[in-house]
């Protein structure tokens, strides 16, 4: 009887290893892909093995990181010199200008210096086109995000799309007064 099940479970696992496996790192889903893409930019290119997109998405990315921190930056200094400009003009008797006038505003004289020591009413409007700026760049970091997640998606998506050169239309006999169309894309 032990003979018999040893017999028949090594039948099964021969049997087994017959069969040909799926290999689960073939499947490229794009699920996975996007999963990648939003884990590194260029990630999921590779995953769905365009590595030559890689790079460009990457550099999509860190190109409008790279152009936000700029903007960022830009418009923190604005903001210092307009805070100092606000606060050594006369007297500070408007809202905004009072607002401004913390105890943080003499440390921002360089800022304001480097500007080539510019009126409030003059920096206010170039600091308020830098914040406009610096939003835009933000939002030019997620928009690169979404498209090259996007680009991984599609690619994944259409992974297993045939685009053989064979395109053919064969008209075949059916069944019992049939006629099917077969398209061969």
């Amino acid at each position: 009887m032990r003979i018999r099940c040893l017999l028949a479970l090594c039948a099964c696992a021969a049997s087994a290893s017959a069969q040909p496996v799926s290999d689960s790192t073939d499947a490229r889903t794009p699920r996975g892909a996007v999963t990648r893409a939003l884990l590194a930019p260029g990630l999921g290119q590779v995953y769905n093995r365009q590595p030559v997109k890689a790079p460009i998405a990457a550099g999509l990315v860190v190109g409008a990181i790279v152009y936000a921190v700029d903007r960022q930056r830009r418009y923190v200094r604005l903001q210092r010199a307009t805070i100092f400009a606000g606060c050594e003009e006369g007297p500070n008797d408007t809202p905004e200008r009072i607002a401004l006038c913390t105890e943080d505003a003499p440390g921002f004289e360089d800022e304001w210096r480097d500007l080539g020591q510019p009126r409030f009413s003059t920096v206010r409007p170039v600091r308020d086109r830098a914040r406009g700026q610096r939003d835009i760049g933000f939002l030019l970091v997620g928009v690169a995000y979404a498209i090259q997640a996007l680009d991984a998606y599609v690619a994944a998506e259409l992974s297993d799309f045939d685009v053989s050169e064979d395109l053919t239309l064969r008209l075949r006999p059916g069944g019992q007064d049939a006629v099917a169309l077969r398209v061969r894309l």
